[in-house]
């Protein structure tokens, strides 16, 4: 199966084919949605200039009935097919994996929304009050392989330990996982409850909350660190779970020519600071991975959770095939040069016909032509 297949299958699997003439099939869905992330355009916008759909409701009536959990599912379905294709299983390989949250501004008239539990208020860009906030796991272990491996429209309220638990299960099913990695973000007791239940290796930079750690610090020189055992209460439905995790403290390491303390819930045991520092420091390629992501993110005026949802995965998707390709044309190849080649590619094949193209030719031509 090929990638434009692959994009065209992960589309058809969700969109809901409609019995009539003229039908808009899943191929100009997918050609108008992959030039809208191109782009970074409003779905309305890329279905007017590629000239496949007529507009945005067109996609999104085909959405009605569908669910999260399936969209979800038809994902994770073609990142194996994506991880397949790569090549990258192997039996003494162990992959490190990622947790991070990416936030969307909401500009709209938050009375007037649909699904309002997935509105979160903050102000995360200027004249936007609401956002929302999607949680996604990645392979970040090196240079090469950095893939989403699935993500989730996140609710107001939820417990994050649970969409934590149920991805972290799901990913190891597929890949053999050698350590998860969090930010401080992820730093709670419910977090380390979840994961030691999957007895999978973690590594959560922690908060420097309260004065239990600056005795210890106290007692450290510059570069060095300790290993403690902590015990704490995850409370859930009025039950107090009792939560142990072990830590790690390290004094005034020297990072990028300046000194930190670091303080992780883990339980590794390294044999030294910098070996900590090092694991976690892998963790950071998923900012990178969201710095592109919102490069070709695709934009949309709707508040239906499911469109906002589909919409974000689709963008995930289209990342993945820049990585595949990526892997094989080598580092130089750019998300610019990937923007362009895959505009020509489209064209090529006859996937997008700008409406404006045939008056652009014959304008261009009476000047560039005499």
């Amino acid at each position: 199966m090929g990638k434009q297949q692959l994009v065209n299958q992960f589309t058809k699997s969700i969109i809901t084919e409609e019995q009539r003439k003229n039908k808009v099939g899943t191929n100009q869905i997918t050609s108008a949605l992959i030039t809208a992330a191109l782009s970074s355009a409003f779905v309305n916008e890329s279905c007017k200039s590629s000239g496949q759909v007529s507009k945005s409701q067109v996609i999104y009536r085909k959405l009605d009935g569908k669910l999260i959990k399936e969209m979800q599912e038809c994902f994770l379905v073609y990142t194996i097919c994506f991880l397949q294709h790569l090549k990258i299983y192997s039996r003494n390989c162990r992959f490190l994996i990622s947790f991070d949250t990416t936030k969307e501004a909401f500009y709209g008239d938050v009375s007037k929304a649909e699904d309002k539990m997935y509105l979160h208020h903050g102000n995360i860009a200027k004249g936007s009050e609401y956002y929302y906030e999607y949680l996604t796991v990645s392979i970040t272990c090196n240079v090469t392989a950095k893939y989403i491996l699935d993500g989730v429209i996140v609710p107001v309220g939820c417990y994050i330990e649970d969409y934590v638990y149920e991805m972290t299960k799901c990913v190891m099913k597929i890949l053999p996982v050698g350590l998860v990695l969090f930010d401080r973000g992820f730093g709670s007791w419910g977090v380390i409850y979840k994961l030691k239940k999957l007895d999978v290796p973690y590594l959560v930079f922690w908060k420097k909350q309260g004065d239990w750690h600056k005795e210890h610090m106290e007692n450290l020189d510059d570069g060095d660190f300790l290993n403690i055992q902590r015990d704490g209460i995850y409370n859930r439905d009025k039950t107090n779970h009792k939560v142990s995790s072990g830590f790690v403290l390290i004094k005034q390491l020297e990072y990028d020519g300046k000194k930190y303390d670091w303080i992780f819930a883990t339980n590794l045991k390294l044999k030294t600071a910098e070996s900590y520092v090092k694991c976690y420091k892998k963790r950071w390629g998923i900012e990178t991975i969201y710095r592109v992501t919102d490069d070709i993110r695709i934009h949309t005026t709707s508040t239906n959770c499911i469109v906002r949802y589909f919409l974000f995965m689709f963008t995930c998707l289209v990342y993945n095939i820049w990585r595949f390709f990526k892997m094989y044309l080598g580092e130089d190849f750019t998300l610019a040069n990937y923007k362009i080649c895959m505009v020509i590619f489209m064209a090529k094949h006859g996937m997008i016909y700008p409406k404006h193209y045939d008056k652009l030719e014959i304008i261009a031509g009476r000047f560039f032509n005499s």
